[in-house]
């Protein structure tokens, strides 16, 4: 099972676009299953409505309700082949989080917000 990615398609007016790139933003639902050491993370498939392309770059970021401590780990996305097998890795202090240690605590509990970065005309 991988990371659900909805796109925010709504009012905002996205996806925006540059020149050169067109920038989607949503939210990911952890999927509990990180994988293991060959992986290091959980399949993230940011298929899109515009572009079949590997994104340039993705910002994963918490977003804390109002009184809310925010965790301490970051997510990471790491590219694959195809825009369906990158995977989110996350970390905690710079040492990337276990299969077992992943979906626990703050990693579990946060929400989590991306940006995405496609190249157009692809």
């Amino acid at each position: 099972m991988a990371i659900a990615v909805t796109f925010d398609l709504g009012s905002s007016g996205l996806p925006d676009t540059t020149g050169k790139e067109s920038i989607y933003q949503g939210e990911l639902a952890l999927s509990g299953n990180y994988g293991g050491s060959t992986t290091h993370g959980d399949t993230c498939n940011l298929s899109n409505p515009t572009s079949g392309a590997v994104p340039n770059r993705v910002e994963i970021y918490q977003q804390p309700a109002s009184g809310t401590a925010p965790g301490n780990c970051t997510g990471v996305y790491c590219p694959g082949t195809t825009i369906a097998n990158g995977v989110v890795s996350f970390a905690n202090g710079g040492t990337e989080l276990t299969g077992g240690s992943a979906y626990t605590g703050a990693t579990s509990t946060a929400v989590w917000k991306f940006r995405a970065w496609f190249p157009r005309g692809q």
